[in-house]
């Protein structure tokens, strides 16, 4: 279950039937894109830095400002 003052962040679905590792790339994407400060040190705290990489590598669904940020923050490389 994610942190209840995370909820409004997952308007489109129940916050309360989320799985942290059933839906982990969901989560995660999700917080990137749309998180705060506090979304942020949650989603840090709940996964590996190399799990938020790899959704950071893989996601279709970030925007590319979120991207570029992240990629920044993370020093990760461009991969595309």
């Amino acid at each position: 279950m994610i942190a209840k003052e995370l909820g409004r962040f997952f308007w489109d679905v129940d916050p309360g039937s989320l799985d942290p590792s059933r839906h982990k790339t969901y989560i995660i994407e999700r917080l990137l894109e749309l998180g705060d400060e506090t979304a942020v040190r949650w989603l840090f705290g709940t996964y590996h830095k190399k799990d938020i990489i790899a959704v950071l590598r893989a996601s279709r669904s970030l925007s590319p400002k979120s991207r570029n940020f992240w990629r920044i923050r993370l020093d990760e490389p461009d991969h595309d």
